[in-house]
């Protein structure tokens, strides 16, 4: 495992900014600090909205009961079309406006939805978020906002740039599997205290496949934080968006 937090630390010097000393969260103020850290990446969700150059459909994927579609209610898209595999029956889902469409993102095709205006996920976790990436990479959205999670769910096979992870010294499935494992690492796993960011480095190198993903896709993308590093006894906790806008 040296061998490999080295790997991560000097893969990460090279396509991200430094990542500042994480503060613990103890497990019984987890719940708390998730729920503050999703409230903060909603509000971001809706300030990358505001620069949509235009507000005629919007797609929320993964919408569950539609959380991102409500808070975006009153930017007043013309079309909201909200993807998921099923559809909870509950009175917040059936008080969101919106077009609900049931429907796996490893089948989905965004150009059968017509010229998206914004593309939005929030908290769609591991594998589904690669799939999500590489539908808005095959057809481009005018502005889209990301916020992943889950990244030890990610499958090695489906995730969109293993060149990029390759270039940095970290392909191949096994180095993969060690990368995601890596963000379930709470502090007390770590025997050196240097070694606490490697969660968050961990995400942040994968983010950085996914950006370089979508920019080779012709869209201007980058990953941005909404909230400060942290890591919980499970691990890090997710605190990253991806953000593009296409022509």
């Amino acid at each position: 495992w040296t061998s490999v937090l080295d790997a991560v630390r000097a893969a990460h010097a090279y396509v991200a900014a430094p990542v500042a000393v994480p503060s613990r969260v103890a497990a019984a103020a987890a719940k708390d600090v998730c729920a503050a850290r999703a409230a903060a990446a909603t509000a971001e969700l809706v300030n990358v909205a505001r620069t949509a150059p235009r507000r005629d459909v919007v797609v929320e994927l993964g919408a569950r009961e539609g959380r991102v579609a409500a808070a975006l209610a009153e930017l007043q898209f013309g079309r909201t079309v909200l993807v998921d595999k099923s559809h909870p029956d509950s009175a917040e889902a059936r008080g969101v406006a919106g077009e609900r469409v049931s429907l796996d993102l490893r089948d989905m095709k965004l150009a059968g939805f017509g010229a998206v205006d914004l593309l939005v996920a929030k908290h769609v976790c591991g594998v589904a978020m690669d799939y999500a990436v590489r539908a808005a990479a095959a057809a481009p959205p005018s502005a889209l906002a990301f916020a992943p999670c889950c990244y030890w769910l990610i499958d090695y096979r489906v995730f969109p740039n293993r060149a990029f992870l390759e270039d940095l010294g970290l392909g191949g499935a096994r180095a993969f599997s060690l990368l995601t494992k890596l963000t379930q690492w709470g502090p007390d796993m770590f025997w050196r205290p240097e070694d606490e960011t490697a969660g968050q480095m961990a995400m942040d190198i994968l983010d950085a496949g996914r950006v370089d993903y979508l920019r080779r896709a012709g869209l201007d993308a980058a990953a941005l934080p909404y909230a400060a590093p942290a890591l919980a006894p499970d691990g890090a906790l997710e605190s990253t968006m991806l953000v593009a806008w296409g022509d």
